[in-house]
């Protein structure tokens, strides 16, 4: 299995089971905790930004474009979450309180 399907698949491990947790424990519906996973990717996406930079820590050369494709990906993943959590409200439902 390739390194980054593992990667992956400890992600998505990591988030079903804190929102089965938080669920459990708590009764907040899992759209949430999905959605502050993915707000959490976002702004932590734009922090470090400066570091992604021509000159910054990660890219000192300048040689790296600045990942664009992904601070897009991460927003619109997370206005999709924002809107079916809004849109729907069954979804709000789920693994929360009844």
């Amino acid at each position: 299995m390739p390194e980054k399907t593992k990667q992956w698949l400890k992600l998505a491990a990591i988030v079903a089971s804190t929102a089965a947790v938080l669920s459990f424990l708590w009764r907040v519906p899992y759209i949430f905790t999905v959605i502050g996973f993915s707000a959490w990717a976002f702004v932590g996406h734009l922090v470090t930004a400066d570091d992604d930079m021509a000159g910054g820590w990660s890219n000192p050369d300048g040689v790296l474009p600045f990942p664009w494709q992904e601070l897009v990906a991460k927003a619109f993943v997370l206005l999709v979450l924002v809107v079916v959590a809004v849109a729907f409200p069954v979804v709000r439902r789920l693994g929360g309180a009844q």
